[in-house]
């Protein structure tokens, strides 16, 4: 009896892994609207999302080094998670916001492509708010060595802006927008309705916006299967893990309201999610 109590609790496991994640995408797949593929289309109470994903994508088990061993078995049984590279674009007010800008066609991203796919060019963006300079994130800034977007502000940050001098290649990169380029401090209120949160942990500047009743969360969540219940854990891409807990603890506590939506750089399919998931203290 003793030999067969490990492997029924190892299919146990497994079934609820399974489980779990069937109800994670479907509690995503219910929220969105595909209208090609990576491309997806929300209608809010006063403004148009739309997910533009980058790039499909997994988040390995060995990204989360510290995580115990059984609770990796119970989360990612294959040993990864879904993932993706998302930028996301909103329609208000007659602008096109776009957060984030993704890769970079030439690292394989399908921004632009995906941005053709629903009839808008690159000039039709008008504002551009970075959530972070990683550069999975800025690198659909350029378009060989221009400037991606011609008529776009750029928004970041002064303490993101500050942490990533150092960095040559994204110094070039910001380069590129020059006059077009503006800081804010966290708190301040961008085009009017468009309000910053610190969201520091994961860089120094890391910032969450908020439009209306949607939280665009940046890399608060690398790997959701994971960390959507176990936030205490962080990836090693979080460059101070104390703080990049605290953070991710914080907005996910307020994202439990069903009032709010999430919209995060690398959550899978949609890239949107409402409140669902137990957070675990």
């Amino acid at each position: 009896m003793k030999n067969l109590l490990f492997p029924l609790c190892t299919i146990v496991l497994l079934l609820m892994a399974c489980q779990t994640k069937q109800q994670q995408e479907s509690a995503i797949q219910e929220h969105k609207s595909e209208i090609s593929e990576g491309v997806y289309h929300f209608d809010f109470q006063d403004f148009e999302l739309w997910t533009l994903q980058d790039k499909e994508s997994t988040m390995s088990a060995e990204l989360f080094p510290d995580v115990d061993g059984e609770i990796l078995r119970k989360v990612m049984p294959s040993g990864e998670a879904m993932s993706a590279i998302n930028a996301f674009l909103i329609h208000k007010n007659g602008k096109y916001l776009l957060f984030d800008a993704g890769l970079g066609a030439e690292s394989g991203g399908k921004l632009l492509s995906n941005l053709s796919s629903i009839n808008l060019t690159p000039a039709d963006i008008d504002m551009i708010c970075l959530t972070h300079c990683h550069r999975d994130h800025i690198g659909g800034l350029m378009d060989h060595d221009t400037a991606a977007f011609p008529n776009a502000d750029l928004y970041l940050s002064t303490s993101e802006l500050e942490a990533f001098l150092y960095d040559e290649s994204v110094k070039n990169i910001l380069k590129s927008y020059d006059s077009r380029i503006h800081t804010f401090t966290m708190g301040d209120t961008l085009a009017g309705f468009i309000e910053t949160f610190d969201a520091a942990g994961h860089t120094p500047g890391h910032t969450v916006y908020k439009v209306g009743e949607l939280y665009i969360i940046g890399d608060l969540i690398h790997a959701w299967e994971l960390q959507i219940h176990y936030p205490e854990y962080c990836a090693i891409y979080d460059r101070d893990p104390e703080k990049a807990v605290a953070t991710r603890k914080h907005f996910l506590q307020i994202l439990e309201n069903p009032d709010y939506k999430a919209a995060g750089m690398h959550l899978p399919i949609s890239g949107v999610m409402q409140s669902f998931g137990i957070i675990n203290d």
